[in-house]
């Protein structure tokens, strides 16, 4: 969706010039000048990005970013900025240890690939004959399950609503035992529907593992880092396999930015045990080095330059048109040319990594402020220019009206945290001004704004429809309003069950409490703690970063079952009682217990609050 729209933040900074530690000199500019393929000249670049990291310090505080444009295996620009630790004033340089986040997955993807070349594995066969006999467990569908699935994302596995990171050293686990632990369920036919999976990505590490017989971890070293001469970058979750890292991560901070000041959120160490997904850290140097053997043509990762081709040439597509949506598990995008890469996100901060294997220019950016800055943001266009909307779309193409609302594939569809697709759904309204041009072969191009981005249409089994936008699609939904209700009445029954409890108190203290009422009384306690629970819940969500740890899904899940279970017991007990009793007000209360209760039981069991399990 990033491709799609500019953050509001960074409409709002653009074009201020403030004070701001820029830790760049005279000699790091370049002599010469060349014409980058956005049709930029460098020196315009890099004026450009030293303009966005001054513009932020009033508006949106800016932590550190570091940037380095290359061409082939010549640097042509390295970039400094700002600080890594401001309370110790630690100033961004070429030591500093960022992460890399979902760029990580590159290395997953490079490891199948050399074992493809090596005639180790078949892209197209069931990992199942790869994995440990009865590995998972929550299968839906019998097909099978291969290498190319989980390089496209199209494995068919829903996000897992259990915890993808810990806060203690000793809780991380064997990558094959974290796997088994936190396996969401599968909610697609494989192959059907592209749902970027971190679960998938961090399996098709495992079967590394598998074939090769020695740790993921170990083998990257072997055949990655240290072919390429890369020192100063880790990948085991708590970085022990690189000293370096293991101390200069230490005295890396990340920032957030709320109501538009900086937020020092500490050193942000998180661990990851199905680390190839996301656990990689280093220097820009190290990230910029990697990058360059994508536009070498001796493509030092692999034995035969035509592997490395190979690798770039499209595994998914875009329609029944040839322009690729995936490339082996790299993104193509269509900017002025045809680049490569992927980007990374955690806790802590972003990363990106584009490269064009024509022009053999790229770059590599690294950040330490979650949810980036000016220079994640405008550093693709800068250097490769927008999506070419003319080179696509004419005015003669058809215009199709996007409407309605859309949950996006990359979400929750069942178990105990399926309500945040409610939350996280698309409205049509809410992409703005945008149309969709249909044109050829199935492809289509949503226009939004001076921008765009290719798309295409999907037809699912359930009749239902969607947009696909890259890495994910946007599923057509009719119940949205209907869930959205639901869930909007389940949140006002806690309301009403509040001040229920409150007049019921204050009655007790002047009549002794019936049996009846006093069931009555459970099931509104039972409708204020189940939602207090979901409230819970999703705070906690939020705060590990996809799920919820086993212990308190199970906790959450048991608890919501108790009290659906009351809520059902008072329903019967107040539906009992307003036809027994006479007095009009009693008998209003009654009612309204029973319809809160309802509520409350439908909205348990709609949104599967009560499945702790196999999700």
């Amino acid at each position: 969706m990033k491709n799609l729209f500019k953050r509001m933040t960074a409409a709002l900074c653009a074009g201020l010039m403030l004070s701001f530690p820029v830790n760049i000199s005279a000699e790091e500019i370049p002599e010469n000048d060349i014409t980058l393929p956005s049709g930029k000249t460098l020196k315009e670049v890099i004026s450009t990005i030293a303009s966005d990291c001054k513009a932020t310090e009033d508006i949106l505080d800016f932590a550190s970013a570091e940037i380095s444009i290359f061409k082939g295996n010549e640097e042509l620009y390295t970039g400094y900025f700002g600080e890594v630790n401001k309370e110790k004033h630690i100033a961004a340089d070429e030591t500093s240890v960022y992460e890399w986040g979902s760029i990580s997955k590159t290395l997953i993807w490079v490891s199948v690939m050399q074992l493809y070349e090596q005639g180790r594995i078949d892209l197209d066969k069931d990992i199942r004959e790869y994995l440990p006999e009865g590995f998972f467990k929550n299968l839906t569908y019998d097909d099978p399950i291969t290498m190319m699935n989980l390089m496209n994302h199209n494995a068919g596995w829903q996000e897992t609503t259990k915890a993808i990171q810990v806060k203690d050293e000793k809780d991380i686990k064997p990558l094959g035992e974290a796997l088994k632990e936190i396996e969401p369920a599968q909610v697609f036919r494989p192959g059907k529907v592209t749902a970027y999976s971190n679960y998938g990505a961090a399996v098709a590490g495992y079967v590394v593992e598998c074939i090769t017989g020695e740790d993921f971890c170990d083998y990257v070293h072997e055949n990655i880092f240290n072919v390429l001469g890369m020192e100063h970058t880790s990948l085991n979750p708590n970085h022990s396999d690189n000293a370096y890292v293991f101390e200069k991560r230490k005295e890396m901070h990340s920032y957030s930015t709320m109501f538009f000041e900086s937020v020092d959120e500490g050193n942000c160490l998180y661990y990851i045990p199905c680390y190839p997904a996301g656990a990689a850290a280093g220097t820009l140097a190290d990230l910029r080095t990697y990058a360059q053997a994508f536009v070498n043509d001796d493509a030092p990762l692999f034995k035969n330059p035509e592997t490395q081709k190979l690798m770039f040439e499209g595994t998914a597509f875009y329609g029944d048109s040839d322009i690729p949506e995936n490339c082996h598990g790299f993104w193509p995008e269509e900017r002025e040319v045809r680049v490569y890469g992927h980007g990374g996100s955690t806790l802590f901060g972003e990363a990106d990594m584009k490269f064009d294997p024509v022009s053999k220019i790229g770059f590599v950016v690294m950040v330490n402020q979650y949810g980036g800055n000016l220079v994640t943001e405008n550093a693709p266009s800068l250097v490769f220019g927008h999506f070419p909307k003319d080179k696509y779309i004419s005015e003669t193409d058809d215009k199709i009206d996007i409407k309605g609302y859309y949950l996006i594939s990359r979400g929750v569809f069942k178990g105990l945290m399926k309500f945040q697709n409610t939350l996280t759904a698309i409205s049509a309204d809410e992409l703005g001004d945008t149309n969709l041009r249909k044109l050829n072969d199935g492809l289509y191009v949503i226009e939004a704004g001076e921008s765009g981005q290719l798309s295409s249409v999907r037809n699912y089994e359930n009749g239902d429809w969607g947009l696909l936008i890259q890495s994910e699609e946007l599923i057509h939904t009719g119940s949205y309003l209907f869930a959205l209700a639901l869930l909007a009445a389940y949140g006002l029954t806690a309301v009403a069950s509040f001040y229920m409890l409150r007049i019921r108190f204050k009655v007790r203290k002047l009549k002794k409490q019936s049996l009846t009422s006093g069931v009555i009384t459970a099931g509104e306690t039972a409708i204020l703690v189940s939602v207090i629970l979901l409230l819970t819940s999703y705070v906690y969500t939020l705060k590990f970063l996809g799920g919820l740890p086993e212990a308190a899904m199970t906790v959450f899940g048991t608890c919501q079952i108790i009290c659906a279970a009351v809520c059902v017991v008072s329903a019967i007990a107040a539906v009992r009682s307003a036809l027994k009793d006479k007095d009009k007000i009693k008998k209003t209360v009654c009612i309204i217990n029973t319809v809160c209760s309802v509520i409350c039981v439908s909205a348990i069991v709609y949104f599967e609050m009560y499945r702790f399990w196999g999700c």
